[in-house]
């Protein structure tokens, strides 16, 4: 007695079986599906031709061993199989059978393989050739063994694919619950990245405001450079997806930054950006190189007289995608930044751990001979 239908996991449903053999917990490891069924069913039934060849010797020792044989497992396959194709048969009449009260579902697995041991046997009998010797299962006291024995055979896989069924739903219930405590963490986790992304330096607006403003009557053409850069910028940031951007995205957010930064600072700032165009379609977490960025110009080349220079890298090795801010500032005393540069990479690192937990990592170094150098080191695999 068995199941053929396709069932997935994630139903709970349905049945947690669809054959005998997936109480062993071997045979739960190919998916379901009709071909894999019949191998199965061919399976169980051989099992069952040893089983009844071994019962046959046993109370008859001098019996031959491959005639019994033959003949057990002509008889097996031809029931199997029979009761295979009933159950498919029935499952399409009765899609719903399976989550039926467990009374109706006890006669439906018990009614199906009466009637194809039956028809299984007089097909055995006509291959065999043997009508005489099987006619016994059609008399009135070998039709009542037959019954009895496919009651006694249903109930006892009854109760166990029942004992199992309860088990699989328990599973599935802790499953569902899980995803939905998962659910909940991205969702607070979501937010709580758009907060450190809304994270704005208001001052820098401020100052480049005030920086137009000075420059309107003394420098119209400077000032109207500004205005530009910095629509560009407000555009770049509007633009900026909450979820994974690319790396061609965030170049063009560093770059208007950067000529904007330029315009204020005149001749005291240099940069370059080096990022190969094969790893521009590569997706990073958004923002990931805005503080460091913000950190190198405000707190490592503006305050220098002389100012510097800022070098914006991208790389890819065995190690994954190093994405690297070098800057000839005044640098991070003993590699430990303080106040509002500490701040904005705390968060940089708190981004990081939400998106990759322990797979990505920022390194913050010394550059010789003067300033810092800011590493985000992403895995390749989880960045493209």
């Amino acid at each position: 007695m068995f199941d053929t239908r396709p069932s997935p996991v994630r139903d709970c449903a349905r049945a947690p079986f669809t054959h005998p053999l997936e109480m062993i917990p071997l045979f739960r490891r190919w998916p379901r599906g009709p071909r894999r069924d019949v191998v199965y069913t061919l399976i169980w039934n051989t099992l069952f031709a040893l089983f009844f060849t071994c019962l046959g010797l046993l109370f008859d020792s001098n019996a031959p061993l491959w005639p019994m044989l033959r003949a057990t497992f002509v008889i097996a396959q031809c029931i199997g199989f029979m009761i295979h194709g009933l159950f498919m048969f029935g499952d399409r009449l009765f899609p719903r059978v399976h989550r039926a009260t467990m009374a109706l579902r006890f006669g439906y697995y018990a009614i199906v393989p009466i009637v194809g041991v039956f028809i299984g046997y007089a097909l055995a009998g006509q291959i065999l050739g043997i009508t005489h010797f099987l006619g016994f299962v059609f008399t009135p006291r070998g039709a009542l063994q037959v019954v009895f024995l496919s009651l006694f055979i249903s109930g006892v896989l009854l109760v166990i694919f029942g004992q199992r069924e309860r088990v699989v739903r328990a599973e599935a219930a802790a499953a569902l619950e899980q995803a939905r405590v998962a659910a909940a963490e991205r969702e607070t986790t979501v937010a709580r990245l758009k907060l450190l992304e809304a994270q704005v330096e208001p001052h820098f607006l401020y100052n480049t405001l005030a920086h137009v403003v000075s420059l309107v009557d003394a420098d119209p053409s400077m000032a109207k450079r500004m205005i530009e850069r910095l629509i560009d910028l407000l555009r770049a940031t509007a633009a900026a997806p909450s979820g994974h951007g690319t790396l061609a995205e965030q170049v063009g957010w560093l770059r208007a930054y950067l000529e904007l930064i330029e315009l204020r600072m005149g001749g005291r700032l240099q940069w370059r950006i080096d990022v190969p165009p094969d790893l521009l379609d590569l997706r990073v977490p958004p923002m990931v190189l805005q503080p460091v960025v913000e950190n190198a110009v405000k707190h490592g080349l503006e305050p220098k007289v002389e100012g510097g220079r800022v070098d914006i890298v991208a790389r890819r090795d065995a190690d994954g995608v190093h994405l690297t801010v070098r800057d000839s500032g005044l640098g991070f005393p003993a590699m430990r930044p303080q106040g509002a540069a500490s701040l904005g990479l705390s968060n940089l690192r708190a981004r990081l751990t939400a998106w990759y937990g322990d797979a990505a990592r920022l390194v913050i170094e010394d550059n010789a001979p003067a300033g810092a150098c800011v590493s985000v080191v992403v895995p390749a695999q989880h960045a493209i």
